[in-house]
């Protein structure tokens, strides 16, 4: 028998679809927006169930100073604002590189994050100027005055703006998903017929048959 010195097939490795550009950092820009988002949404909640409730019970003098407390904290500021420019660069960036369900999502958490930012604006932060102006040695009268002027408003108005937030932060989860699906699908897609990710065919060359004539050796090949 003669052997025929056959190569075998080597199958080139399937290159892996690449991802679409800004894809990624869309997908980046849409996480740190929910999670300055749901710190927001986290504060907001904490105060609605505990730390309102708890200070319901307070006498005035300590209900006005705790209030003042919490004024002076510049974190509650920055995270609410830092959440704010996250979720306007969000639908900018996820319109530009996204799927359009996603991008709808995103506008409806930026859209429920603004009306909780304009009630802060309108309503809370003025309140909470009135009652910083207030000091222990104007008396109980305006003390206990000052608080009933604060505090009724105050926590009826925070209740909308935690559910508020929190159903912003459920929509740009939502978004969050969609654009999974659709960064899914376009890598999908970018690897369908496309040179660098088609398999290449490989296929097996044809024996070449022995040459006719005579065998100069005299006998027959098998």
């Amino acid at each position: 028998m003669i052997d025929h010195d056959v190569p075998l097939p080597v199958a080139e490795p399937v290159r892996s679809a690449r991802r679409v550009d800004g894809d990624g950092w869309t997908g980046h820009v849409l996480v740190a927006a929910m999670v300055a988002l749901a710190l927001v949404t986290g504060l907001n909640y904490t105060f609605s169930v505990a730390v309102m409730p708890a200070l319901a019970d307070a006498d005035d003098s300590t209900f006005v100073e705790i209030t003042q407390r919490f004024n002076d904290n510049p974190v509650f500021q920055l995270t609410y604002f830092v959440a704010l420019a996250l979720m306007v660069v969000a639908p900018l960036v996820q319109r530009r590189h996204g799927s359009g369900v996603a991008v709808r999502w995103t506008v409806v958490a930026l859209v429920l994050y603004g009306v909780v930012v304009a009630v802060t604006l309108g309503i809370h932060v003025p309140l909470n100027d009135d009652i910083d102006q207030v000091s222990a040695s104007d008396g109980v009268a305006s003390l206990a005055e000052a608080r009933d002027d604060f505090e009724d408003p105050w926590v009826a108005w925070h209740v909308v703006r935690t559910v508020l937030s929190t159903a912003a932060v459920a929509a740009l989860a939502r978004a969050l998903i969609w654009h999974g699906r659709g960064t899914t699908d376009r890598t999908a897609g970018a690897g369908d017929g496309g040179p660098s990710s088609a398999p290449p065919t490989t296929a097996f060359p044809a024996a070449s048959s022995p040459p006719a004539g005579p065998n100069p050796r005299g006998r027959s090949i098998r």
